[in-house]
C-alpha cells in the first residue's frame, strides 16, 4: 500500500468508535454508529478507509449528489488521499462505471447510481465488495411504509451485498415510523425497521462515549420556544381544529362499524392513524385537507393564506389576518443578532422574510431549490462583516451546515423530531428559535415536540433559563 499524507489525528471518542467497530468487524457483525451531527462522521469515514480496513474492497454511499461531491473533496484534499480511491458521478458512463466498481479498492457513488449499475452488472458483482459504508442511515427508512418500509432502491441493494459488512452512520436514530397495510397500523422503530435488513449487528450508542473526551466537543443547542400573538390566527386555529375533531369522529364512527381492531390502535398511534385508515375516500380527503389547511395557517403570509380560507365553513373575510406578525417577529429577533439562519416551508414566505428584513437594514441570502449556486450564497453570508440573514425553504436547506450563525429561527415547525433536530444542528449549537402562534394548535405542537427533542437528545439539547 501506498503512503498516503495523513492530516488528522482521531479524538479519544473517536478511537474509542473505531476500537469498537475493529471488535464487532473481527466477529463478522455490522453496525450501526449514533453519532451526533459535527462529531466527525468524516474523521471516523476517513480512518476506516485508511487505518481499520486498509486492504478490504469498500463502497461508501452518500445519498445525494452535493454530499457525493463534498466527500470527495475531503477524501481527496482536506484529508490526504486513499489508496485505490475512485468515485462515480453524474456523466460516467455505466461501462466505464462498471470497470471502476470492478477495479476500485474504494468507490464512491449515491445509492441511484448505484443501483444503475449493478442492474447491468453480473449477479455476483455485489460478492467481492467486503464493506457497505452508509452514510446518514436513518434516510434509508420511510416515514410511512406499506409494502415497502425503505425508500428506493434499498430493499435491492441489501439484497445485492448480503455478503457485505454494513457500517451505517447516523446522528439520528431515535425516531419510529408507521407501517400500515389494508387492515392495521403499527408503529415501529426505525432502528428495528434497520436491523431486519442489516442482520448481526451491533449498535454503537452515544452513550457508550461517556467517560472519553466527548463532552469537550459536544455543542449544546439551546431551545427558545418563543410566542407570537395575533388573535386572528388563535381564532382560525379553533375553527380549523374543531372542523377537524369532528372530520376524525366520522373516520373513528365508520372504523367502529367497519374496522374495530383498526379503531383499537388510533388512541396509541395518534391522528396519523386516522389520516391513513381504511375508510370511505370522501371522509378521510377532508380530514387530510383540515390538516394541511391548519399547517398553511401557521406557515403563509396572509395574502397566500386567504385564498384556502375563504370556502371554510365559519370563517369570515375579515377574520383572515393582514399583517404576518410571526415575520415582524424574525425581523425583531434578527435585529439582535449577528447572524440568523431562518427556515420556512414556503418561498413566497421566504421572500416576504426578505422584504421586510432588508427594510430593517439586515443583509439578506435566499436559498430555496430555485438557486442553483447554493456554495457560492453561502461563501457571502459567511464572509458578509454585519448583520446578516439566511433564508432557506427545505429544499433549500439540504446538506448545509452553518456553524457561523449564533441563532436559527424555525418558523413553521414539523412535528418530525428528527427532522427538526437535524434543522437545528445544522448551527452546531448556538440558540434554536421555534417561533408559534399563541393560544393556538401550534403552540400545544410546539410543546410536544420540544420535550420529545429534549427526552431523545438530552447530550447537546437544553431549554432556555426563565
Amino acid at each position: 500500500m501506498q503512503n498516503v499524507d495523513r492530516k488528522i489525528t482521531p479524538r479519544e471518542y473517536q478511537k474509542l468508535i473505531l476500537d469498537l467497530i475493529q471488535l464487532h468487524s473481527s466477529k463478522d457483525k455490522s453496525i450501526l454508529l449514533e453519532l451526533d451531527c459535527g462529531m466527525g462522521k468524516r474523521v471516523i469515514t476517513y480512518e476506516l478507509l485508511t487505518s481499520i480496513f486498509p486492504d478490504k474492497r469498500i463502497i461508501l454511499i452518500v445519498l445525494s449528489s452535493s454530499s457525493l461531491h463534498e466527500t470527495k473533496d475531503y477524501i481527496e484534499n482536506e484529508y490526504g488521499g486513499v489508496e485505490g480511491f475512485n468515485w462515480i458521478g453524474p456523466g460516467i458512463s455505466g461501462s466505464y462505471a462498471q470497470k471502476l466498481l470492478q477495479t476500485s479498492r474504494v468507490i464512491l457513488c449515491t445509492p441511484q447510481k448505484l443501483s444503475n449499475i449493478l442492474k447491468k452488472a453480473p449477479k455476483d458483482s455485489g460478492d467481492s465488495i467486503d464493506i457497505v459504508i452508509i452514510n446518514e442511515v436513518d434516510k434509508l427508512v420511510r416515514r410511512v411504509g406499506s409494502k415497502r418500509v425503505l425508500v428506493y432502491p434499498w430493499p435491492e441493494l441489501f439484497s445485492n451485498f448480503s455478503k457485505s459488512m454494513i457500517i451505517g452512520m447516523s446522528g439520528t436514530l431515535r425516531d419510529s415510523h408507521y407501517i400500515l397495510d389494508a387492515e392495521q397500523i403499527e408503529i415501529r422503530k426505525e432502528l428495528d425497521t434497520l436491523v431486519q435488513f442489516i442482520p448481526n449487528v451491533e449498535i454503537i450508542y452515544m452513550d457508550y462515549l461517556a467517560g472519553t473526551d466527548v463532552a469537550k466537543y459536544t455543542k449544546e443547542t439551546i431551545i427558545e420556544p418563543v410566542a407570537v400573538e395575533d388573535s386572528s390566527i388563535s381564532q382560525l386555529s379553533d375553527i380549523i381544529t374543531e372542523q377537524l375533531k369532528e372530520a376524525y369522529n366520522d373516520i373513528k364512527e365508520e372504523l367502529q362499524n367497519e374496522m374495530p381492531s383498526y379503531l383499537a390502535k388510533v388512541n396509541e398511534f395518534g391522528p396519523q392513524a386516522l389520516l391513513q385508515a381504511p375508510v370511505t375516500e370522501s371522509l378521510r380527503a377532508r380530514a387530510q385537507s383540515l390538516t394541511l389547511l391548519r399547517k398553511y395557517l401557521f406557515s403563509m403570509v396572509p395574502g397566500q393564506l386567504k385564498k384556502f380560507l375563504w370556502k371554510v365553513p365559519g370563517v369570515e373575510p375579515e377574520m383572515i389576518p393582514t399583517t404576518p406578525q410571526k415575520i415582524i417577529k424574525v425581523v425583531e429577533i434578527a435585529k439582535n443578532s449577528q447572524k440568523t439562519v431562518i427556515l420556512c416551508s414556503y418561498i413566497r414566505t421566504a421572500k416576504t422574510i426578505v422584504s421586510h428584513l432588508t427594510k430593517a437594514n439586515i443583509k439578506t441570502f435566499l436559498l430555496t431549490g430555485q438557486v442553483f449556486d447554493k456554495n457560492a450564497v453561502l461563501k457571502d453570508f459567511r464572509n458578509f462583516d454585519g448583520k446578516a440573514a439566511v433564508i432557506m425553504s427545505p429544499v433549500g436547506e439540504r446538506d448545509i451546515d452553518l456553524p457561523e450563525a449564533d441563532k436559527l429561527i424555525i418558523f413553521d415547525c414539523v412535528r418530525t423530531t428528527k427532522t427538526v433536530y437535524q434543522q437545528l444542528k445544522r448551527i452546531r449549537g448556538g440558540v434554536g428559535v421555534f417561533l408559534y402562534y399563541n393560544k393556538s394548535y401550534e403552540a400545544r405542537k410546539i410543546q410536544q415536540v420540544i420535550s420529545t427533542l429534549l427526552e431523545r437528545y438530552p447530550w447537546s439539547t437544553k431549554l432556555i433559563s426563565s
